[in-house]
Formats: structure tokens, sequence, C-alpha cells
């Protein structure tokens, strides 16, 4: 069977598919990719600031500073968050189930994505974002540069687990259609497929 257009109702199972894996992104190997990713990209951050010198000094007080960039942090991660679902719903009407499992804010579904849906919805905060807070890095006012800067790393660094994620749902067949709930991503083929 070829390329799996969306289906007809996505909170829905077509009758031809069945289980064919689940893929537990808590499982070891996945969250040591996920914590090897986010340090190589902070590494990387850190890298360009000071071999570019980049003009992130501040007028602002560290007694100022700090509490305004952890409070930037935890708006951005809801946002991310948000962000996930908003894409989820637009592209399925399916609406999306969000949790705290800490440290971590997961969204899930029961929606059945294609692989090109589930790797849009998974990427599409980095990309969004990114491109936000580039903009902001590049048009704000001196003071504001150091949070922003921040929130740029934060924003690729915690997507690490949305790379994982497209890595994996890449994997399976063409006609698959993944349901992720927050923490395993199930996978389901026709069963001529299996």
């Amino acid at each position: 069977m070829g390329y799996q257009s969306w289906p007809r109702d996505p909170a829905v199972l077509p009758d031809a598919y069945r289980e064919y894996r689940t893929v537990d992104l808590k499982d070891k190997k996945f969250t040591v990719a996920v914590q090897i990713i986010f340090g190589v990209v902070v590494l990387v951050a850190v890298g360009v600031a000071l071999l570019l010198g980049l003009p992130l000094r501040s007028s602002w007080s560290p007694i100022l500073t700090i509490p305004v960039t952890l409070a930037a942090c935890l708006i951005y991660m809801a946002a991310h968050e948000a962000t996930h679902g908003v894409v989820l719903q637009a592209l399925t009407k399916v609406k999306p189930s969000y949790a705290l499992r800490f440290p971590f804010l997961t969204t899930g579904s029961r929606a059945y994505l294609t692989r090109r849906s589930a790797v849009i919805i998974a990427i599409a905060p980095a990309v969004i974002w990114g491109l936000v807070l580039l903009a902001a890095l590049l048009t704000l006012p001196q003071d504001f540069l150091l949070t922003t800067y921040i929130l740029l790393a934060l924003n690729f660094a915690g997507s690490a687990g949305d790379l994982v994620e497209v890595y994996v749902v890449s994997r399976q067949p063409s006609d698959a259609l993944v349901q992720d709930d927050g923490n395993k991503v199930l996978v389901f083929v026709p069963l001529d497929s299996r």
C-alpha cells in the first residue's frame, strides 16, 4: 500500500488498520538522545554567543534579569506545548490533551496522524517560535536581548524530544498512522502491511 492520505475522521482508526508497535518515548535510549541533543544545542548557543561576541549585556541588575528570564522561560514552555495543540487541532479537529510530567509539559491526542502530519505537529513550535524569537532578537532593545537569546536557545534545545519523535515517526512504514499520547507513540498499519 502506498502513501496513506489523511483519514476521513482522524479520531477513528480505519477498519483495515491494526496496532503494529508501541514506542515508549521515556525509554532510556530516547531520553539519552534527548539529553544529548539538548546539551549540544546549549553548547552551540553558548559557543555562538561567545565566538560572535553577541551584544547580550543588559543595564538590568541580576535581581531583575533572573526572575524576568525565568518567567519568560516558563511562559515559553507553555506556549511551546500550546503550539503543538493548536497545530494538532487545526489539522485534525481533535482536541488535544495537556499534562505536566515534571519537569516536562506534554501534549497528547487521540487522533490518528499520518507520518507527515505527525512531523508537522512535532516541529511546529521550533519553527514558529524560532522565527518569532529570531525576529525579536533582531529588533528588541538591548536590555531584552539576553532573555530573548536564552529563549531562542531554549526553543531549539527544548525541541530535542520533538526531534527524537520526528526520527521515530519517520522510520515507520509509509502508510502508518501514529497516535501520540504524550508519552508513547502507537503505530498502526494496514493488515496487509504486516
